[in-house]
C-alpha cells in the first residue's frame, strides 16, 4: 500500500478536534516496526511492543489515540469501552476458525500468510474486523466455539460465526448448517456447561467466563450476507427484497432470545455493499447496464441497502422493547463503499480486483479456482495465487476483504461517527488508549 505523505509531527494527547485520524494513520510506514513506529510517532514506546518488521497496520493505541482526538481528547473520555466478555454471532466475515473445526473445509496458504504465518481459519490473509476490535478493547482474540485443540482459553468470551451460515435456517443446500438460531442454541449450551463448571469449584475458573459475564458481556452480531447474496442466484431483485422482513424477523426472534437470558450489550453490523464483491461481479456483471458508476452490481447493493435500512428500524424498534438495554447499529456498508469509492485515497491501488485468485485483471476471480488451490482449466492446471503485496487491495479472494481493508474499516469504527447511537455523544462506553 502506498500512503499519501502527510506533514510529521509529534502526536500527543493535546490533540484538537481538527486533527484527521488519516494523518495519524498514513505517517506509519510498513517497514517499521511496531516499537519503531509507536516511538517515532508517539514519543512512547509500546509496553512489550514486539520486534517484528512483519507488515501490518498500525498498533490499535494509536487509532484510539486518534479517535481521543477526534472525540475531544482525554478529558471527555470519562468511561471506559470495558467489557469482561465478547460473544460474537455471524458469518466468514466474523468466524475465526469455526467452519475448519468443524470439518467443512480446509484452508490452504495464502490465507493467514499477513499476520499468523499460516492459515488461521479466518477467510483473509490476516486479521478480521472482530480481531481489531478484540485489540482495540485490549483483549485476546475470540477462539472459535468448536476449536478445541490447543486448549482454547474462553474466559474473555468465545466465537459462534461460521462461514457461509444465514439468520434463516438452513436447508439441504445450505454452504453451512450452522444458522444463527443454531448458533444461539449453541450459546445456551456452552453458557449452560459454563455455569455447572463453576458450581464445581475453581478447577476451570481461569479458563471460562465468570457467570456475571454474560449479562455483563458485549454481544455481537455481523451475520444477513449470505441471505441475501445467495438468493439472486435464483430470485429477481424484488423477490429477494420481498424476504427482508421474514429474515429480520428470525435475527428479531434469536436477539429476544439472548435478552431473555441476560444478554444487555448489543453490537450489530449491518452488510457491506455485496455488488462490489468480484464474486458477484463475475456472475452478475457480464452486462455493463448492471453496474453502478464503481462497477459494482447495482442490483446486489440496492437490496443491501434496504435491508440495512429496516435493520435499522428493528434496532431502533428494541431498545423500546428491550429495557436496560444498549443496542448499538454499525454502518459497515457505508464504510466499505467509501472505501472502494475513495480507495486511492486511503492508499489502496485495487478496489475491486481480488488479491489472491485467478484470471487477472480486472477482477482476477474464477469460481473454479479458489484461492490457494489448484484446479484444471480446459487441460491445464492453474493456481490461484496471492499477490505480492495484500496492502494494496481492498479484496483478498473475490468474497473476503484483506487484512489492510480489515484494518480500515475498523479503524472508521472506532471514530463513531457511522455507529447509532453516535460513538461519543451516545455510547455507554469510550476507549481509553493503553500503550
Amino acid at each position: 500500500m502506498v500512503f499519501p505523505l502527510q506533514p510529521k509531527r509529534k502526536s500527543n494527547l493535546h490533540c484538537s478536534r481538527a486533527s484527521s485520524i488519516s494523518n495519524l494513520l498514513f505517517t506509519w510506514r510498513q517497514h517499521e516496526s511496531i516499537a519503531e513506529w509507536t516511538s517515532r510517532e508517539l514519543g512512547i514506546v509500546g509496553k512489550g511492543a514486539p520486534a517484528t518488521t512483519m507488515r501490518r497496520p498500525p498498533p490499535a493505541a494509536a487509532v484510539l489515540l486518534a479517535v481521543l482526538c477526534l472525540g475531544g481528547g482525554a478529558a471527555e473520555a470519562s468511561t471506559e469501552f470495558n467489557f469482561p466478555a465478547v460473544f460474537n454471532f455471524g458469518d466468514s466475515n466474523s468466524d475465526t476458525g469455526g467452519r475448519v473445526a468443524a470439518g467443512f473445509e480446509s484452508i490452504a496458504p495464502p490465507y493467514g500468510s499477513t499476520f499468523f504465518g499460516t492459515p488461521s481459519g479466518r477467510f483473509c490473509d490476516g486479521r478480521l474486523i472482530i480481531d481489531f476490535l478484540m485489540d482495540a478493547m485490549d483483549m485476546p482474540f475470540l477462539n472459535a466455539y468448536l476449536d478445541s485443540v490447543g486448549a482454547p482459553n474462553l474466559r474473555a468470551g468465545v466465537n459462534f460465526a461460521q462461514a457461509g451460515c444465514s439468520i434463516t435456517p438452513a436447508t439441504a443446500t445450505s454452504v453451512s448448517p450452522f444458522s444463527f438460531g443454531l448458533q444461539i442454541k449453541q450459546f445456551f449450551a456452552f453458557k449452560d456447561k459454563v455455569t455447572k463448571l463453576l458450581s464445581k469449584g475453581d478447577t476451570y475458573r481461569r479458563y471460562i467466563p465468570q457467570v456475571n459475564y454474560f449479562s455483563q458481556g458485549l454481544y455481537m452480531f455481523d451475520i444477513g450476507q449470505n441471505d441475501l447474496a445467495g438468493e439472486f442466484y435464483w430470485k429477481t431483485e424484488d423477490q429477494v427484497a420481498a424476504s427482508i422482513p421474514t429474515i429480520l424477523l428470525e435475527f428479531e426472534t434469536g436477539l429476544k432470545k439472548l435478552y431473555d437470558q441476560g444478554a444487555r450489550k448489543f453490537w450489530i453490523h449491518n452488510t457491506g455493499p455485496l455488488g462490489c464483491l468480484p464474486q458477484n461481479v463475475a456472475f452478475f456483471g457480464k452486462d455493463p447496464s448492471q453496474l453502478d458508476e464503481l462497477h459494482c452490481v447495482a442490483k446486489h447493493n440496492r437490496v443491501a441497502k434496504l435491508f440495512n435500512l429496516q435493520l435499522h428500524a428493528l434496532c431502533t424498534k428494541l431498545r423500546g422493547a428491550f429495557a436496560g438495554a444498549s443496542i448499538t447499529y454499525v454502518d459497515i456498508y457505508t464504510i466499505k463503499y467509501s472505501l472502494i469509492a475513495s480507495y486511492s485515497r486511503y492508499g489502496f491501488e485495487h478496489p475491486i480486483q481480488a488479491c489472491c485468485g485467478y484470471g487477472g485483471p480486472p477482477l482476477n476471480y474464477d469460481s473454479k479456482v479458489p484461492c490457494g488451490q489448484t484446479a484444471s482449466l480446459n487441460g491445464s492446471l492453474v493456481t490461484a495465487k496471492g499477490c505480492k503485496d495484500s496492502t494494496e487491495f481492498v479484496n483478498w479472494d473475490g468474497i473476503h476483504y484483506t487484512e489492510a481493508a480489515n484494518f480500515h474499516v475498523a479503524s472508521q469504527i472506532l471514530t463513531g461517527k457511522y455507529s447509532d447511537p453516535p460513538f461519543v455523544d451516545k455510547m455507554p462506553f469510550l476507549i481509553q488508549p493503553k500503550f
